[in-house]
């Protein structure tokens, strides 16, 4: 998976597997572009992009090897608690927070590629 796919899958929705975003969220939400602008807070959505990424990763592969559609949604759900799970263990930065910057990214190019720089700068050697 290329940096731009993981930072894509890692940004919308708040990275959810093949979910949405938690309906309860949609409602009283973060302005994203102010967040970002908030020292520490790019640092801190990042760190929480890249633990997203590997628990859907993780959960993907698993998902592939199942046939049953009731076992899908199953881990899908499983998989969706792991990665809200995963952005709420970041520090620095809430899960509606995570969300807001996310759709900031998604509708401002600016933001997009500023991200996209801090994940190549944070990533793990591949």
């Amino acid at each position: 998976m290329t940096l731009k796919n993981t930072l894509t899958a890692a940004v919308l929705a708040s990275g959810l597997a093949l979910g949405t975003v938690p309906a309860a969220l949609a409602q009283a939400q973060p302005d994203g572009a102010a967040l970002v602008q908030e020292e520490g807070k790019m640092d801190s959505f990042v760190v929480a992009a890249l633990a997203v990424d590997e628990v859907r990763n993780t959960y993907v592969a698993q998902l592939q090897t199942l046939g049953d559609e009731a076992e899908q949604q199953s881990l899908i759900q499983e998989a969706n608690t792991a990665m809200v799970q995963a952005i709420e263990d970041a520090e620095g930065i809430t899960l509606e927070e995570y969300v807001a910057i996310g759709e900031a990214a998604s509708t401002d190019p600016e933001i997009a590629a500023l991200l996209d720089t801090m994940m190549r700068e944070m990533a793990p050697a591949p």
